[in-house]
């Protein structure tokens, strides 16, 4: 082989390794985490993230144009039930492109799930990748369904945290 030939094709293979390098270090820069463990924990621990059933039932009622609530479950279940106003985002299909637009807005948004955990997930994995106003329903779609629809229908209000015992089983 000529000389001339090794060159250019050396140049070539150097110009690929830059430009491989250059696309591997962009593409890293799109999915860094924007926070550390410890926040995250902190975070998690205070429980700011999260919504009351109460206070998601006022903010449906009133309309409120501030917030949005996000289904995580699969379409089959959505179609079974859903919240009034919730749009479906399957939790497979989270970081998908065409969902940007519901998830960049300034809206605040509310995920649930059929509980909290797989919301939770999902918030987290959300909130590593830059989304923010973020919340969790608490007790998710099933609590919703059981306490919620037909709160008012024996005229008692229903707390999230009717479980609790509200006596001390001592005194009996």
């Amino acid at each position: 082989m000529n000389r001339p030939y090794i060159i250019v094709l050396g140049f070539l293979v150097m110009a690929l390794a830059v430009g491989l390098i250059f696309t591997s270090l962009r593409a890293s820069k799109k999915y860094e985490f924007s926070k550390s463990a410890i926040a995250l924990h902190q975070e998690l621990v205070s429980g700011i993230h999260l919504m009351d059933p109460a206070t998601a039932l006022e903010l449906i009622q009133k309309n409120d144009e501030k917030y949005i609530f996000i289904d995580i479950r699969n379409p089959r279940e959505y179609d079974n039930f859903h919240i009034e106003g919730a749009i479906n985002i399957p939790m497979q299909t989270v970081l998908d492109d065409e969902y940007i637009p519901y998830l960049k807005n300034a809206k605040t948004k509310v995920l649930y799930s059929n509980e909290n955990l797989e919301a939770e997930q999902v918030r987290l994995l959300l909130t590593q990748y830059g989304y923010d106003n973020l919340m969790v329903l608490q007790g998710g779609a099933m609590y919703w369904k059981e306490h919620m629809v037909n709160r008012n229908i024996f005229g008692s209000k229903v707390e999230y945290n009717d479980e609790k015992l509200k006596f001390d089983p001592a005194k009996l």
